[in-house]
Parts: structure tokens; sequence; C-alpha cells
């Protein structure tokens, strides 16, 4: 018998039996994993792997990932105001890749998540050349 799925304000979305892609999943749950355990490193210890691109240039440009380790700890201790000044782009564009990832699970929305993926790189390097402008106010 397929299953109902609702939105949450309780319109039903559709009936189909949608079978998530148990490889696919315990992918994702593996690099969870791996993510979980390198808060647990940097919250213990303090230490973090710095940016190579900060490094090479002694601190004068900042990579499009600079602070997400950052935001991911206030996101972590829900310091949710934290986490978006150190990255406001990836922290905005967490739902929509959290969205993108349940439809790649599914095997759904290929279009949709091509067309997120080609808007985050775009945004991402706007953000990239933005930030490293002397006086922008985004560091």
């Amino acid at each position: 018998m397929p299953d109902l799925y609702e939105l949450s304000f309780g319109a039903v979305l559709c009936y189909c039996d949608m079978k998530i892609n148990r490889t696919k999943l315990i992918r994702v749950l593996r690099i969870a994993g791996l993510g979980v355990c390198y808060f647990f490193f940097i919250t213990l210890t303090g230490i973090a792997v710095p940016c190579p691109l900060k490094t090479v240039t002694h601190g004068h440009l900042l990579c499009p990932g600079c602070g997400v380790t950052r935001m991911c700890v206030s996101a972590a201790h829900l310091d949710l105001r934290s986490a978006f000044c150190w990255h406001p782009v990836i922290f905005c564009l967490l739902p929509v890749w959290a969205v993108c990832l349940g439809l790649w699970l599914f095997d759904r929305g290929k279009r949709f998540c091509f067309v997120v993926e080609v808007v985050s790189i775009v945004l991402l390097l706007a953000y990239f050349i933005l930030r490293n402008i002397p006086g922008w106010p985004l560091y």
C-alpha cells in the first residue's frame, strides 16, 4: 500500500512509494559521523584544520569556506546569530542544501539540485571576491 506524505500544514503532497536509496544514506551517515567526530575533537582540544589559502597568503586572502567550522560550532551551540556572522552565505544555503540532500537520497529533483549547485557556486565566488576587498564589512 502506498505511503501518504503530508506537508507540515496538512495538505496532501502525493500518494507514492518513494524508496530511499540505502547506499546513498549510508554515505551521508558516514560523512555526518565524521563531522560529529571533528566537532567533538575541536570542542575538546581547540585544534582545527587551518585554511590553506589563508596560510599560504599569510592571512591576506580568505577562501570561500573560511569561517564554516566556527559557523558549525556556533550553530551546534544554538548560537544562530553568531553562526550567521561567521559565514552568512553558507548559513543561508544550508536549508536549501538539506532539501537537495533529501531529494538526492530519494533519487528525485535532479534539475532543481543542479540549479542549486550553480547558484551556490556563483554566490560563493561572489562572496569570496567581496570579502577580500579591503574594508568590506562582511569579514
